[in-house]
């Protein structure tokens, strides 16, 4: 009963578009003091404050800040352009661009809709006078800047890997191999696009262009040299190479490309800040949510419930609590509510708690582009001007090609779990 009155009283604020904070905070308040145990209040400020006290947590705000000095500047178009000078003259090149250009933006940013307003200004009018649809390319964009939740830095596997207690390293490359398998997946449906509709190739770039793109590009390249050599090397933490991120993209952006002045960082912090303070106010309210769940021991209750099912059956529990908590909620909170509720079933089910990692941080990705309340498709309405039905639309093809690979990597477990045991033995 308690549970019951929770879940309805959350999922009506949510409805009442109430601050999802206050969505989670006011019924655990309401459900500890009136059904559970009372506690006192400086109970509930500890638990506030210690949901945010911890080292490995500084690295988010850090890749936040850094993925907005990136989203401003010269890195995003810098990238695209190398890669377009690679692969552009291909069948559907400027659409495969897009894909690998978003990935590899994915690679410096970590942060799902900052390519979106970085890399998809500059692609928009491209994929349109190559003669694809406006649905097409917003599709394509929406769906390619998702990639960044799966690829490295990624900011939804640092919450994740907290909230678990997790290993950040491990479940980096396993979202690595997510999100290349996936940004495969998007190619692979951009050539059969342009093959099946006819629609021509850019001209070859010659040898010395590539170059020029390729050298123009290489500071870019150096900012995940930097985060990935940095973390495997063992030279740094995911913090600390979160703050050699931060300071590599604010040297390359005002001294090498000169996009930014140093004056205008102070107003991308400002921004950032906003951002970060929103994000923060939601862990620290998930941790008080950890805490309610603790004392009524909801999920030894669920490991209870799901005791006896197969691995198979929970993990298409998992997949279908994820999608829909993706169409209604932030991939922040959808993460922070629900997989302290699920990891202890499903490790208790044998499921790798890696493998469980991408398969949970590609569902919320997919709820990025998934309606009615995706995030990414109300700011591809704002960015590119476009309808709401034009930006769903345009989405549903890489919505099913997303559930296909969902599919293949929660059942096919070796997909996500391979490099990691590479790498970690």
């Amino acid at each position: 009963m308690p549970a019951a009155i929770f879940l309805v009283s959350t999922f009506t604020l949510l409805f009442l578009a109430a601050p999802i904070f206050i969505s989670i905070l006011a019924p655990t308040f309401f459900a500890i003091e009136v059904f559970g145990n009372p506690v006192p209040a400086t109970v509930y400020t500890a638990r506030l404050v210690e949901g945010i006290n911890s080292f490995a947590l500084l690295a988010i705000p850090l890749f936040i800040f850094s993925a907005d000095i990136i989203s401003r500047g010269q890195i995003g178009a810098r990238l695209l352009a190398m890669v377009e000078s690679m692969i552009g003259h291909l069948t559907g090149g400027v659409a495969i661009t897009t894909a690998v250009a978003c990935a590899l933006f994915g690679a410096i940013s970590g942060v799902g809709a900052a390519a979106v307003v970085s890399i998809g200004p500059i692609v928009y009018p491209a994929l349109l006078r190559q003669g694809y649809s406006r649905s097409f390319a917003v599709g394509l964009i929406l769906a390619s800047s998702t990639l960044a939740m799966l690829i490295p830095p990624s900011v939804s596997i640092i919450i994740f890997a907290l909230q678990t207690n997790g290993s950040v390293g491990q479940l980096f490359l396993s979202g690595l191999s997510a999100g290349v398998l996936l940004t495969a997946a998007y190619a692979f449906y951009a050539w059969a696009y342009a093959k099946k509709n006819g629609i021509g190739k850019t001209s070859k770039a010659s040898p010395k262009e590539r170059l020029k793109a390729t050298r123009d590009g290489m500071w870019a390249l150096g900012l995940p040299g930097i985060i990935f050599g940095g973390i495997y090397s063992g030279a740094f933490t995911p913090t600390e190479a979160a703050g050699a991120a931060c300071i590599y993209a604010i040297v390359v952006e005002t001294l090498v490309y000169r996009q930014l002045k140093l004056r205008e960082i102070l107003n991308v912090s400002s921004d950032s800040a906003m951002t970060i303070s929103t994000l923060m106010i939601l862990i620290s309210a998930g941790s008080v949510l950890t805490f309610y769940l603790t004392l009524e021991q909801v999920p030894q209750q669920v490991s209870q419930i799901l005791q006896g099912q197969p691995a198979f059956v929970i993990l298409l529990l998992i997949n279908v609590i994820f999608l829909l908590a993706g169409m209604f909620v932030d991939p922040s909170s959808a993460i922070i509510v629900f997989s302290p509720l699920i990891y202890p079933a499903a490790t208790a089910a044998g499921i790798d708690p890696v493998h469980l990692g991408a398969v949970i941080v590609l569902n919320v990705a997919l709820g990025m582009i998934t309606p009615p309340m995706g995030m990414n498709i109300f700011l591809g309405i704002m960015t590119f001007k476009v309808t709401y039905m034009e930006a769903v639309r345009g989405s549903m093809p890489f919505i099913i090609v997303s559930l296909i690979v969902l599919a293949l990597i929660t059942y096919v477990p070796i997909l996500t779990t391979w490099l990691p045991e590479l790498v970690y033995g």
